[in-house]
């Protein structure tokens, strides 16, 4: 290697970042949160109106691209939660009563 060239860590890391801003690879959020009560059933879905994932009561962990979403409350009582998913850590606590 010589004095003017640059090192391999600092080409792979050049490399990461243009693979970053590339559109359409954005990274998935994570989204933590507790449904609530014992007896209710939710579904998140996308801004389509898409299902992305089913709610169990209790405490969840996912996956969603960024993106607005809604967590749907089917059970016990019918309701709506708008969220936005951020390519960072989101909390979304859904509370279906």
């Amino acid at each position: 290697m010589t004095p003017t060239s640059p090192r391999p860590s600092f080409k792979f890391a050049l490399g990461l970042v243009a693979l970053a801003c590339l559109p359409g690879l954005a990274a998935a959020d994570v989204v933590t949160g507790t449904l609530t009560p014992a007896a209710a059933k939710a579904v998140i879905v996308d801004a389509a109106g898409k299902t992305v994932a089913e709610l169990k009561p209790g405490a969840y962990q996912l996956q969603l691209a960024p993106g607005r979403y809604k967590a749907r409350c089917l059970a016990p009582k019918p309701s709506e939660q708008e969220f936005l998913s951020l390519s960072e850590p989101v909390t979304v606590n859904v509370d279906c009563n």
